[in-house]
């Protein structure tokens, strides 16, 4: 057990640091992309990914066919599939190619938290719990940039972070295929799983709800934050209190699914 407890905690580790690099960019982002930009092109970003992405690729073969002995030829072509996202969504973001580096850190991100997960959680949720997990990091860093003078908030970055664990998590689930991952669901991985998908609606929430009205009045209320108001807003979404519902009903409908399905069980 103690072993089991150290390899957690290793696996965590990796988590936190993984997560700690990513938010410890946003300060300087801007910085290290105008001197990229003008030292080496704003194609530099583009080309570093992709080259990150063919020696990821080259590593995940290297494992398949001389570590894992894998013999499958579908779970190769998972794993070219999954590559061959990262390359396409990568140019598609040529017009800001420093938004592609997301990718990677999220992609990077979600395998460490697949890894940490998989101490607990053994069933099919462990891949589920993943991304939302990864949604809430990404969520965090957007909010972390919107109050970062100089940067703003965007759901579409959000959106690339979700994309970039996401792919990562069809290439182990598809590729690579994991022993450790099968059998029945247990109690303990879907209430790990509710938890965090209620932590990521109600966050989603909060987002929205984040509107110039909104930090016109809490600004008016906390003095020290009057300063932003002068951010870019988080959200111009107009009905509020529609998402809210939607919110508090599917929190309803899925605890109460979950409290049924733990009695079953």
């Amino acid at each position: 057990m103690k072993g089991d407890s150290r390899r957690e905690l290793r696996q965590w580790i990796w988590v936190l640091l993984c997560a700690l690099a990513i938010f410890s960019t946003v300060p300087a982002a801007r910085g290290v992309q105008k001197f990229v930009y003008a030292s080496a092109g704003k194609d530099f970003f583009t080309y570093l990914v992709l080259s990150v992405i063919i020696a990821g690729l080259a590593v995940i073969l290297y494992f398949f066919i001389f570590r894992l002995k894998v013999k499958n030829i579908s779970q190769y072509l998972w794993a070219l599939a999954g590559s061959g996202l990262y390359v396409y969504f990568t140019t598609r973001l040529r017009k800001h190619p420093e938004e592609a580096v997301h990718l990677l850190e999220y992609g990077l991100l979600s395998f460490f938290l697949f890894k940490a997960l998989t101490c607990r959680i053994r069933d099919w949720t462990v891949y589920i719990t993943t991304l939302l997990i990864v949604s809430f990091v990404g969520t965090m860093e957007e909010f972390v940039q919107w109050v970062t003078p100089g940067r703003v908030w965007d759901f579409k970055d959000v959106g690339t972070n979700i994309l970039g664990g996401s792919i990562a998590q069809l290439i182990i689930w598809k590729g690579i295929r994991p022993d450790s991952i099968g059998g029945p669901l247990k109690k303990a991985s879907v209430k790990i799983f509710s938890v965090i998908l209620t932590v990521d609606l109600i966050l989603t929430g909060l987002c929205l709800s984040n509107t110039p009205d909104a930090v016109t009045r809490y600004t008016a209320i906390f003095k020290s934050l009057s300063w932003l108001r002068a951010e870019e807003p988080m959200s111009e979404f107009g009905h509020i209190k529609t998402a809210w519902i939607l919110i508090a009903v599917s929190l309803i409908v899925i605890w109460s699914s979950v409290v049924r399905w733990i009695k079953r069980h």
